[in-house]
């Protein structure tokens, strides 16, 4: 975890950015949408100690 000079944690913030280019698809139970946006939160859930999800939009 990166931290200050004063040994204090240091807090990133970051979005997931899914889109679609067509509506086929999104009447589905999971889509691709929902695919997109579980693998950015395993990509940040990999990264180091300190991440936390801090909310989830619906589509």
């Amino acid at each position: 975890m990166s931290r200050t000079a004063a040994n204090t944690p240091v807090t990133f913030r970051c979005a997931i950015y899914t889109r679609k280019s067509t509506e086929d698809g999104l009447e589905q139970e999971f889509n691709s949408l929902d695919a997109q946006r579980e693998a950015g939160e395993a990509y940040i859930a990999s990264q180091k100690e300190g991440t936390a999800h801090l909310r989830r939009r619906g589509h």
